[in-house]
């Protein structure tokens, strides 16, 4: 009889975990590239440039924006009050590129708030991130 508890707890465990697992992996990364967003984008290219932003992922869940950087992964919280958005941005020396499955012209607005909302917020978040590395690799606490 406890041969078949513990099997039935441990069952419950693993579905446990992997539906935790699967609440909290983010949707697909945004392949369709979308040149109007492009353009909403391309205002903040220089700034994400000099923060070290190399891409910028919004998740269409809403809950977090992920950037990668110079120095690694900052994650914070989308925006309260925004309107769930999915798109991907990606920087380089030469141009910015915003990817989006989701976005069409009837969401265009919602997806323009989005990213004048988003990206001061994270070049701010980069900006802050590279001041505390610095600081700590050269002894400036």
């Amino acid at each position: 009889m406890n041969a078949h508890r513990g099997f039935f707890i441990r069952a419950c465990f693993i579905v446990f975990v992997s539906f935790m697992a699967a609440c909290s992996t983010p949707g697909p990364v945004p392949a369709t590239t979308q040149p109007a967003l492009s353009a909403m984008a391309r205002p903040y290219a220089d700034e994400m440039r000099k923060a070290g932003i190399s891409s910028v992922q919004v998740f269409d869940n809403g809950g977090r924006v992920r950037t990668s950087t110079n120095f690694g992964e900052i994650y914070m919280r989308y925006p309260a009050g925004l309107s769930p958005t999915s798109f991907a941005i990606y920087v380089d020396g030469a141009a910015v590129e915003v990817d989006s499955d989701t976005y069409n012209g009837g969401n265009s607005a919602q997806y323009e708030a989005a990213i004048k909302t988003v990206l001061p917020a994270v070049i701010k978040s980069a900006n802050e991130n590279n001041v505390r590395v610095f600081n700590n690799r050269f002894g400036k606490n």
